[in-house]
């Protein structure tokens, strides 16, 4: 009698953390409202965090972040100012890793 695994199926790994819609850059004028969306997809349903120049955002005053059913995260900017501008990231984490898609947002004095 020989000995076999009764199963060969492999856990979930990072490679099943995939960002199918990453953010684009963004070119906007002084007082605009901007909108940066991602999808995400995982096993488990990963965590979505949003950071600016390295760091997190703050989701008050005029950034707001909203989750869809579908795994898309939206984070807009109300009425962006000058100071918004920068390197924005969308980083997603679950328990097997983490994966992050990166946009810059110009914008424009009026």
């Amino acid at each position: 009698m020989s000995l076999t695994p009764s199963s060969t199926r492999k856990g979930p790994t990072s490679s099943s953390l995939m960002i199918p819609v990453a953010p684009c850059d963004q070119a906007v004028t002084e007082g605009q409202d901007v909108v940066m969306s991602v999808k995400a997809r995982g096993q488990p349903k990963p965590m979505v965090y949003w950071l600016k120049d390295r760091v997190s955002v703050k989701t008050a005053g005029h950034f707001t972040v909203r989750e869809m059913e579908d795994g898309t995260s939206e984070m807009r900017i109300g009425s962006a100012q000058r100071s918004d501008a920068g390197l924005y990231a969308c980083r997603i984490i679950n328990e097997y890793g983490s994966k992050q898609a990166e946009c810059r947002l110009e914008v424009r004095g009026r």
